[in-house]
Order: structure tokens, then sequence, then C-alpha cells
């Protein structure tokens, strides 16, 4: 068994909820970075190393705070009075999943950029495939544990994946 699996099982079902909410806004976030990275790949010569690693911090950020907020406003919706800090930290665990999928592509860009081993489309374009590659091993990890079958774990992941693949054909479709 593996120490995740063994963590996991260690935890109660609240935590494991809140564990999934993290992870769920990490996916989204990595869906929406897919997004930013394609328009800016399409257009990159008119981006600057900085200001592509400032459009990709600005993204998940922008995703955060829209999270937080939303969890502030939703909840004196719904209950009539303010958010309890214990509320309020969950909201802010869940919600930094958001801010994970910005580090590789920010590392990829940086790199490129200190080294000149390759220019900035070539950084995002690798950024592009290595979110997509994040999609999959999400998926691949939490299928595993689930299914038997090895075929069927490949295909949900790649099914899984192809919601990335999609916004990436999408956007070329469209050109922005």
């Amino acid at each position: 068994m593996s120490r995740t699996r063994t963590r996991l099982d260690a935890m109660t079902p609240h935590m494991k909820e809140i564990v999934a909410e993290n992870m769920k806004e990490r996916v989204y976030s990595t869906i929406t970075l897919i997004a930013v990275l394609t328009v800016m790949w399409q257009n990159a010569a008119h981006h600057s190393t900085g200001g592509s690693i400032a459009a990709i911090f600005g993204s998940v950020v922008a995703l955060w705070l829209a999270t937080l907020i939303s969890a502030r406003m939703s909840y004196r919706a719904i209950h009539g009075k303010a958010i309890s800090l214990q509320d309020y930290r969950k909201s802010l665990f869940t919600a930094s999943g958001l801010l994970a999928p910005a580090i590789t592509p920010v590392l990829i860009l940086a790199l490129g950029a200190a080294t000149d081993w390759y220019d900035l489309r070539t950084a995002l374009f690798a950024s592009m495939v290595a979110s997509l590659l994040s999609l999959f091993i999400l998926s691949f990890n939490a299928s595993r544990h689930i299914y038997d079958s090895l075929g069927k774990t490949l295909l949900i992941s790649l099914l899984e994946m192809s919601v990335g693949v999609g916004v990436i054909l999408l956007k070329l479709a469209v050109g922005e």
C-alpha cells in the first residue's frame, strides 16, 4: 500500500472531503491554465517571458481570490452571518489547490529564459504538455485505487485528460 493511500485511509470522512475539494480546485485551475497557456503560445511573439510568468501567476491568483470571495459571499447568503474562522481556513486550504498548477509552467519558462536552451514559444508548448500530463497523472493515481484493470484506468485517465486537449483545440479553432 502506498504512503498516500495510508494517509488517506487514516483521514476522517470530513478531512477526505476537504482534500477532495482541494484536488477539485487543482484540476479546475489546471484546465483554466491550459487555456491561458494556449493563447499565449499562439501569440508568443507578442509576449515576454516575464509577462508570461505574470499572466500565469495573475490567472491562478485571480481564480484563488474569486474562490475566497465567493466562499464568503455564498456563506453569508445561505447562513445569514459571516463565515467562521474555521470555515474560512477550510476555504483557504481548498482554494490553495488553485495555485499549484502554476508552479511547473513558471519553472519551465524561467529555465528557458535563464539558460537560452529554448525560446518562449517552446517553453509555453512544454508547459501545455506538462499541464496535460498532470491531468493524466492525477486521474491515473486516483483511478488506480478503484479499478483493477490497467486498461480501464488508462482509458479513464486519457478521457479525463482529453478535456484539456479539448480546451486547446477550442482555443486553436477560435484563434484567441
